[in-house]
């Protein structure tokens, strides 16, 4: 009964290895290592595997990273002006909020005691390389010598203006309402 098992399982590995294309090593028939023989089976059978989906993926992952390099190359050139723009005493920051929409935030020192600080939402326009505003909040904070708050008002909150994208590092804010930073470049 022995014998049979053996040869049975014997049987099957040889069977086994000459699906998988030879490439095992033969036992001889005095019935020796089987276990070598199942895992050069088994192996044999992986590169097999292995083979044809190295010989499919690099097809599909070349269509796949060319195609995800473009979004993301087109994502970047459209936007990479997003973040921090600084001139004088002044800081600028633009936020993307939605496709096409951005949060500019500016923060502009008056004196040592107070600065003011404009919020607004623009849109994007590629042609131009323009974000333009209607919506603009401007406060002004005095502060106290603790560094507390101890005035905010807020001058107006229908200011209009425009951020032109020079370079993916510089920017030139345009405010309607004051021209607080007209013609001077704010860099990254």
């Amino acid at each position: 009964m022995r014998n049979k098992i053996l040869g049975i399982i014997l049987m099957s590995a040889l069977g086994l290895q000459l699906v998988a294309c030879g490439s095992a090593e033969v036992a001889n028939a005095e019935g020796v290592e089987l276990e070598t023989v199942a895992e050069a089976v088994v192996e044999s059978a992986d590169d097999a595997k292995e083979s044809e989906a190295v010989a499919e993926a690099p097809v599909e992952a070349k269509e796949e990273s060319a195609q995800t390099a473009q979004e993301t190359a087109a994502q970047i050139e459209r936007y990479d002006f997003e973040g921090q723009y600084y001139a004088g005493k002044g800081n600028l920051s633009i936020t993307q909020e939605a496709e096409g929409k951005f949060l500019i935030e500016v923060w502009w020192a008056i004196d040592a005691a107070s600065h003011g600080e404009w919020v607004m939402n623009g849109t994007y326009d590629e042609g131009s390389q323009t974000i333009t505003y209607s919506d603009c909040v401007k406060h002004e904070f005095t502060l106290k010598d603790n560094g507390e708050v101890d005035t905010d008002v807020t001058v107006y909150s229908d200011g209009t203006g425009s951020i032109k994208i020079v370079d993916a590092s510089t920017i030139l804010w345009n405010d309607d309402m004051e021209h607080v930073a007209d013609d001077v470049p704010m860099t990254r």
